[in-house]
């Protein structure tokens, strides 16, 4: 079964979230009796610290642990009280002391064992502590030696408490750690602190699992619409808008497929308008011819030069178009195979100006060039640059008014050539010009296929310009009529 993409999406979220949820919960588990046990023993040995201040104080009267050596039951005294110092009943020795209960030199059951001790507690961590506290308390003397208790054969010396007497440590004092949780109540409370994780853990992964859906839902509507709009655009329908919002890579995905789509609407419309005018183009010359033939076979009109000569004008006509269009289609497709090498552009601009000074006159047109004076050379095919300039000379000189004139003009710098073809009146406005190299486009008024010329002379203008990685424009002009311009990249 194949997964969509909210599901992969909620399963990586949701796997995500599980995985840290688990690993965190079987860390803090591990950690719980570990951190337990430290924290009792710290409390432990703030316990034990009371007892260094009464065993300096002793030792600074006796100047000596002989005595405690001799008599261990001194030095549980002294520890008893110590732990008893802030409650209002301190030890004293006699047969109801707790003292008392010492048996062979160990606690018994009544020092906060099983019942309750004199804090009045049951197995609590009252003033004498937790699990017989006074009984694990030891001291070594100075040397580390072992004076009273029985401290264990691997206490760490770093672990004890040093007894000093002015500033003089005469003795080291010490507990042994209890080594896991014997009561109840700590085991019960251990427990429901593990309980509670689990309990938290199942939780957290219900609230992960709602998250990544809610999550993945989200990520995959626009994902989605995306997809339906794409489908929408492999169906034809270029209309259609994705409606996006943000500003991730998903909200601009959505806007680059508006753009596609808004391209695609537009090449479309242009293709039907290209069909449209081709039709217009090819019917037009074709009625005529139509016209004139049909005109002399009925006898309607002699069949005479006047009338073959325009029937070979709108052949040669059709025969024009068809010719264009075959070049322009091998200029989009880029079939239309280009020889670069090296061209002396001045020269070549030149040549073509002066080949169309007959055509200028002959509609007293005033035609000429600025040379730059020196060698522009540049990777060209030099057929097609010689089209080039042909179709643009011969769009000026057409459609040009009598008595105009047209300025060629070509400068460059250490990068590029422009070449400038300027004419006098009739003129565009900036709209028409933004649109002179679109395939039979014409200018309403003189401009038109009245004056003749296929309407796809500046379209292969155009695509040769681009063959040789330059560009082309048109604006109005300065004497009145268009000026296009066209940059052309040089040798460096």
């Amino acid at each position: 079964m194949k997964l969509k993409l909210i599901h992969k999406l909620l399963i990586a979220m949701f796997a995500c979230a599980a995985l840290v949820l688990v690993l965190m919960t079987l860390v803090t588990r591990a950690s719980i009796g570990r951190g337990f046990m430290d924290f009792l023993q710290q409390q432990e040995r703030s316990v034990v610290e009371r007892v260094v201040p009464g065993l300096a104080d002793w030792y600074r009267d006796h100047g000596s642990w002989d005595r405690l050596v001799a008599d261990p039951r001194e030095f549980r005294k002294l520890v008893f009280n110590a732990l008893l110092q802030d409650t209002d009943t301190r030890l004293v020795p006699g047969p109801e002391s707790p003292l008392n209960q010492v048996r062979g030199g160990r606690w018994g059951s009544g020092l906060n064992a099983a019942g309750p001790g004199p804090a009045g507690t049951r197995g609590g961590p009252g003033p004498l502590g937790r699990n017989g506290l006074p009984q694990r308390i030891f001291l070594l003397d100075a040397a580390y030696a072992p004076v009273a208790g029985e401290p264990p054969p691997d206490f760490p010396t770093d672990e004890l408490l040093a007894v000093r007497v002015d500033g003089v440590a005469v003795g080291w004092l010490g507990f042994a750690m209890i080594r896991g949780v014997e009561l109840p109540a700590e085991e019960a409370f251990i427990q429901q602190l593990r309980n509670n994780l689990l309990i938290g853990l199942g939780l957290g992964l219900v609230v992960a699992a709602l998250l990544a859906w809610l999550l993945a839902r989200n990520l995959s509507r626009p994902v989605n619409r995306v997809a339906e709009g794409i489908r929408a655009l492999a169906a034809g329908a270029y209309g259609q808008c994705i409606q996006s919002s943000g500003s991730d890579e998903i909200a601009r995905l959505g806007d680059d497929v508006n753009r596609l789509s808004n391209a695609l609407s537009e090449h479309e419309s242009a293709r039907k308008r290209w069909m449209s005018d081709m039709a217009h183009e090819l019917r037009t010359p074709l009625a005529i011819i139509r016209g004139e033939i049909e005109a002399m076979s009925d006898g309607v009109r002699p069949m005479g030069r006047e009338q073959l000569d325009s029937v070979r004008n709108e052949v040669s006509h059709l025969a024009d178009l068809v010719n264009d269009l075959h070049s322009l289609a091998l200029t989009d497709s880029g079939a239309l195979a280009y020889k670069m090498q090296a061209v002396d552009l001045d020269e070549l601009v030149q040549l073509t100006v002066d080949s169309f000074q007959g055509q200028a006159a002959a509609k007293d047109l005033a035609l000429g060039y600025a040379s730059p004076g020196q060698v522009i050379a540049m990777q060209g095919d030099e057929q097609r640059l010689r089209q080039l300039l042909r179709n643009l000379l011969d769009n000026s000189v057409r459609y040009t008014d009598s008595g105009g004139r047209i300025s060629v003009a070509l400068k460059s710098d250490r990068q590029q050539a422009q070449l400038t073809i300027s004419d006098s009146a009739p003129g565009a406005s900036a709209a028409e010009c933004q649109r002179l190299f679109d395939r039979l486009y014409r200018l309403e008024g003189s401009r038109n296929r009245n004056s003749g010329g296929s309407g796809l002379g500046l379209a292969i203008c155009r695509n040769i310009v681009a063959a040789h990685g330059g560009q082309i424009s048109a604006q109005p002009g300065p004497d009145g009529g268009v000026l296009i311009s066209a940059t052309l990249p040089l040798d460096t």
